[in-house]
């Protein structure tokens, strides 16, 4: 459930709870005040004559009783006079909170409550008549509240006398009241349950995932980035959590990134350090032979400069794959790509290097050169380290005495992959994977032997990819090892390029420098 649905509901429920709460109570409090009112005064009324408050509720009251002494009066008006009928009925109406009051030519001659009756005697209605019959009572309010009902009638002896039934209806009020503040108690507590409830909601649904994500923070902010985050809700607070999970990833993947870099870096010093310590101690060795004499010939002395000039040309192309790939990794590396006839492209490559592999006992070729016509986009110098890096690498770790190395090339919709294969002694299962990482040298023992930074086939990568393609590797100990990479191909129409430069003719005059 979204957020804003869930506060809208805690909103409802802290205003729809209580209301039904409070109804639901003090509707069983009123149920049960009316079943007490009906059985005690034995008055047939409502629950809303009991929340009004109604007089129609104490008009019921000792109505039978009323009706009952009116018909014994009018048939013996003596019978009031008996003292032992009059006790017997003043009986019966105590457990009405009434009792009777016989008044005969002004004088009050029975009381069945004295206390009571004392608190309204002087509000006694008059005599109205032995005629008049009024079941309606009528309410009194002196130091206490009564109701009374006057039976008026002449005895025998033609006297006027009037019988009051008096209740007490002080007893009835209270209990009005208390239903009143049992509804009070009532709200008060369906506004305390509803707090609780509301409370203990919105604490599960956004405190607790929010106290997790502060502990989360605090975690990674010490440094513990294999603190992990389980949220399993659909919300907002959900995706914050999801999203702060993928943040906390990431970091850690940087973080060890960095380290790699950092550990990467330090062989990569330590490989240049190697590497150009072997020729810089070879040049001077040659250099120092000049100086002392020892190249005591034209033959020794050429021969010594040649390998200082060979020494030195490997300590360029070891710095400029140094500063090659640091623009590579700082994305300052600019990149003109043309349309290029591929295969005048890969002639020429192959040309340039065919002289250097045949010093080194190897043969290179083009078995499948692909259309004539066929054109591809790319950046011609570029794409020109990129073969020469594969080839070094294949020439490198060469173990025949007869190399081969062949480029394939084969065509896709949109595509066009290039292929190197060699026959030489091949790679590792283990490091084919890794052949592609910056610093990464398989079998550094003899890669060291070999000499190198590990550089080459990450450049390789980081060039390919720029252009839109990928680069992948298939090789078996033994056997030999084949690289292809992927570059994407422009459909044009047969026949000569627009230019010398889109046709390649340019760059074949450039020198071939080795990657």
């Amino acid at each position: 459930m979204r957020l804003k649905k869930r506060i809208l509901l805690s909103i409802i429920l802290c205003l729809l709870v209580p209301l039904v709460v409070i109804a639901s109570v003090v509707w069983l409090i009123l149920r049960f005040q009316v079943q007490l009112i009906s059985v005690k005064y034995n008055v047939n009324t409502n629950m809303i004559e009991v929340i009004q408050n109604s007089p129609s509720i104490f008009e019921g009251l000792a109505k039978d009783n009323y009706r009952e002494l009116l018909e014994t009066v009018t048939a013996n008006p003596s019978r009031p006079e008996d003292t032992a009928w009059i006790r017997q009925k003043n009986e019966e109406l105590s457990d009405k909170d009434s009792f009777l009051c016989l008044r005969v030519d002004g004088e009050i001659v029975y009381v069945g409550d004295q206390a009571f009756f004392d608190t309204i005697a002087g509000e006694l209605p008059e005599y109205s008549g032995a005629e008049s019959v009024d079941e309606q009572s009528m309410f009194v309010e002196g130091q206490s509240h009564a109701l009374i009902r006057q039976i008026d009638y002449l005895t025998p002896e033609a006297k006027e006398a009037s019988l009051f039934i008096i209740t007490d209806i002080n007893h009835l009020l209270p209990q009005l009241k208390h239903t009143i503040v049992e509804g009070a108690v009532a709200l008060l507590v369906a506004l305390t349950i509803t707090t609780v409830i509301v409370v203990t909601l919105l604490y599960r649904s956004i405190v607790r995932p929010l106290t997790t994500l502060s502990v989360a923070a605090n975690q990674i902010r010490d440094g513990n980035l294999d603190y992990e985050i389980r949220e399993s809700k659909q919300d907002e607070i959900g995706q914050l959590q999801r999203d702060f999970e993928a943040m906390r990833l990431h970091l850690k993947e940087m973080t060890r990134e960095q380290l790699r870099f950092q550990q990467d870096s330090r062989e990569l010093l330590a490989n240049i350090s190697h590497d150009l310590k072997t020729p810089l101690t070879a040049i001077k060795g040659y250099t120092e032979g000049l100086l002392d004499g020892v190249a005591d010939t034209e033959e020794k002395q050429g021969r010594y400069l040649r390998t200082i000039h060979s020494k030195a040309t490997d300590m360029e192309r070891m710095v400029e794959e140094l500063v090659f790939f640091t623009k590579l990794e700082q994305q300052v590396m600019t990149y003109n790509f043309r349309e290029i006839r591929l295969q005048d492209f890969l002639n020429d490559c192959i040309e340039e290097s065919r002289l250097d592999m045949e010093r080194d006992g190897c043969t290179i070729s083009c078995s499948e050169p692909g259309r004539a016509d066929l054109t591809v986009v790319f950046d011609p110098e570029h794409i020109k380290r990129v073969l020469g890096n594969i080839i070094g690498n294949s020439v490198k770790y060469m173990d025949k005495k007869e190399g081969q190395i062949d480029i394939r090339v084969q065509e896709e919709d949109d595509r066009v992959w290039i292929a190197v294969s060699d026959n030489g002694r091949g790679i590792p299962e283990s490091d084919q994977q890794h052949i592609f990482d910056r610093f990464y040298r398989g079998d550094s023992s003899r890669s060291t032997k070999k000499g190198g930074s590990g550089l080459g086939l990450s450049i390789v990568k980081s060039i390919v990819e720029a252009h839109g393609g990928t680069v992948g590797v298939e090789s078996k100990e033994g056997e030999g090892t084949t690289v292809r990479f992927s570059l994407p191909k422009m459909k044009s129409t047969a026949g000569e390029p627009e230019s010398e430069t889109d046709g390649g003719k340019k760059w074949r005059k450039k020198k071939n420098k080795k990657s």
